[in-house]
């Protein structure tokens, strides 16, 4: 039996990473869930439910997920100039306005305070355009040495964590119920790592006219909670 003790020294930095009381904005934006409320699309905590399961999921394995871990291979090779580029895809990715910017505003925020916390004393890559969090995410990791699957938990956590954090403003459902929906989202994640294939950058991207439209109206609604 070996004695080496595994290298965990960067759960000190995804512990407050991934933590949603972090400063970096989240609580400020629902990514698209209050518009869906508001259009009707999502009333009750079962399409609530299946909008997490079948809709969320789909962006985080098609648009999310495989973008962190184009970045977290990019910038381990220090290669800056893929990294920008896979930063204005990540943008170009995003249907619409609200959602582009409050990922670029978390990103930003992340950047921030990874620069005044566990990358003050690093360099800073001239690697980003629009501060995409998932891009962000994949550069900071990578820097301190997160192994990239361990990201992949993390920035899953992020995504389900800010929006049922939301859902508890906007929908009829309350702690437990959020904390029984965020085990049954992580359980996903362990299909994904046992059945899917890597996604290329070709087959970057998903389509979902309802979350899209309502996150488009969300814009301009008459009275709102969140940014987006």
């Amino acid at each position: 039996m070996s004695t080496t003790k595994p290298d965990t020294s960067w759960l000190g930095l995804v512990l407050p990473f991934a933590d949603t009381a972090a400063p970096v904005g989240g609580y400020a934006h629902s990514y698209g869930l209050e518009g869906l409320v508001q259009d009707g699309a999502v009333r009750t905590l079962e399409e609530f439910r299946l909008f997490l399961r079948r809709d969320v999921w789909a962006s985080l394995q098609k648009v999310d997920l495989p973008l962190m871990e184009l970045t977290y291979a990019a910038a381990e090779c220090e290669d800056w100039s893929e990294v920008r580029a896979i930063d204005e895809l990540a943008w170009a990715l995003r249907p619409t306005r609200q959602l582009r910017e409050a990922a670029g505003k978390v990103g930003r925020q992340q950047w921030r305070l990874f620069q005044r916390t566990w990358g003050k004393d690093e360099e800073e890559p001239d690697c980003f355009t629009s501060y995409q969090a998932p891009v962000v995410a994949g550069v900071v990791f990578s820097a301190r040495g997160v192994p990239c699957e361990g990201g992949v938990r993390i920035l899953a956590y992020q995504t389900y964590s800010a929006l049922l954090q939301s859902a508890l403003k906007l929908l009829p459902v309350g702690p437990m119920a959020v904390q029984e929906l965020l085990h049954e989202m992580m359980l996903l994640l362990e299909s994904r790592e046992q059945d899917s294939r890597p996604v290329r950058k070709e087959d970057l991207g998903t389509f979902n006219p309802l979350w899209d439209i309502a996150a488009s109206r969300h814009e301009r609604a008459e009275a709102r909670l969140f940014l987006s």
